[in-house]
């Protein structure tokens, strides 16, 4: 009984290790691929830094050109950045498929020996105590045999709770590797939104060299054109917006509290926020001053994720008409708890109205569309019921409405 029980406890330690030299080379390629995620993200940043700077006094042709070429070259390194998270993310789903057929593999084993086991105690019980006693000569090997028998009932009991233990593992890693490939797949849809990105990036740098004709004089033209049409289309925004937000209805709206809505961009940095902002009061940027939403800092092709359910109300690009005056590519979504959020300056928008959405579904990738000096992503929140689709005097339809400060549900 005693060798039985030693060689099933053989196997399962064999098991287990056999199962560790792969995990550990597994584990060495996972922290080998963080690392160089880790000089990705902060290559990133470094272009960002150079992006904000150069689009903070981009007022000529070779300092907007230089913007977007650094753009497109963090374009790059985001697709980079993807697809090495895409070998991560495949070399996390070996290592958890390796856990698995490991796992699967003591299970085997706890279940040979607990059939053992309890055959070998079934064998003891079919006897009576006093036949156990009489085919004894001497009595000491009968108190011999009664240890045994408490032994293997506890060995029973022990590999009763760890094949208990193995198959709530197996149950948790299964779920784990399911989350792994939704992810892994996530992960490839995103370096397909990101690859048009670029596309998109160069496009925009070719046209601007041909609508200026690589002059000065035609940009500076351009410029002052669209910067009447952006002073007309804010003003316009800024008077229907008030009068909407007489319009809201705070008693029925949820509590303010945090996590009501998911951040937008993971790990944001907030870099303008809501209402009578420093950049606001100092530039005639909004026509009143007021900033009706929130901006994340959000490099180029960075995915953008609804904050709640709900269903797509409409998408628009405002660059069609007025370049550069607007909002840009825009997604707004109506939500189940009476908000609405709005998420501008995309570079591709990757959702169509009247879809519906979950919390946290990438709805397109971050960018510099629209009146903006640098990537990032506008964020508003408004009271849903209060939104309007209208056709403005210069820019085509655009989003309107009744909006509250999105830091009071984020």
């Amino acid at each position: 009984m005693k060798i039985i029980l030693s060689l099933a406890f053989l196997a399962l330690f064999w098991s287990f290790s056999a199962s560790a030299v792969t995990t550990g080379e597994l584990r060495s390629q996972i922290e080998e691929k963080n690392k160089e995620i880790q000089q990705l993200e902060k290559e990133i940043q470094k272009f960002q830094d150079g992006i904000e700077a150069s689009g903070a006094t981009a007022k000529t042709l070779k300092s907007e050109i230089l913007r977007l070429e650094r753009e497109i070259k963090q374009l790059k390194s985001q697709i980079s950045l993807t697809e090495k998270k895409i070998s991560k993310k495949t070399l996390e789903i070996d290592e958890l498929n390796g856990d698995i057929e490991s796992t699967n593999e003591a299970i085997g084993v706890h279940k040979a020996t607990l059939k053992e086991s309890l055959r070998s105690l079934n064998d003891l019980e079919k006897e009576s105590m006093l036949e156990n006693f009489l085919k004894y000569a001497a009595i000491s090997d009968f108190f011999s045999e009664i240890e045994n028998t408490k032994l293997l009932n506890d060995n029973i009991k022990q590999s009763y709770n760890n094949l208990t233990f193995l198959k709530e593992k197996l149950e948790n890693t299964k779920k784990e590797t399911e989350a792994a490939k939704n992810e892994l797949s996530s992960l490839k849809s995103q370096l397909l939104g990101q690859k048009i990105v670029e596309e998109n990036g160069k496009a925009e740098k070719n046209n601007l060299l041909k609508i200026t004709k690589s002059k000065e004089a035609e940009y500076q033209k351009l410029l002052r054109d669209r910067e009447q049409k952006r002073a007309q289309i804010y003003a316009e925004i800024s008077k229907i917006e008030t009068e909407l937000r007489r319009q809201i209805d705070y008693s029925t709206l949820p509590s303010f509290g945090k996590g009501i809505l998911l951040l937008p961009i993971d790990g944001g940095a907030l870099t303008q926020g809501f209402g009578k902002t420093e950049f606001a009061k100092n530039t005639d940027a909004y026509g009143n001053n007021f900033h009706n939403g929130v901006d994340f800092r959000a490099p180029q092709g960075t995915a953008v994720r609804s904050s709640e359910a709900g269903i797509i109300k409409a998408t628009g690009n405002s660059d069609l008409i007025c370049p550069k005056g607007s909002y840009g590519k825009w997604v707004l979504i109506e939500h189940q708890n009476k908000l609405a959020t709005l998420y501008a300056h995309l570079s591709l928008i990757q959702v169509s109205q009247g879809q519906n959405i979950g919390k946290g579904d990438i709805i397109g990738y971050s960018g510099s569309t629209g009146y903006v000096t640098g990537p990032h992503l506008h964020f508003t929140v408004y009271d849903s019921r209060t939104v309007q689709l209208r056709q403005s005097r210069v820019c085509g339809i655009l989003p309107y409405g009744g909006y509250l400060d999105p830091l009071n549900y984020l």
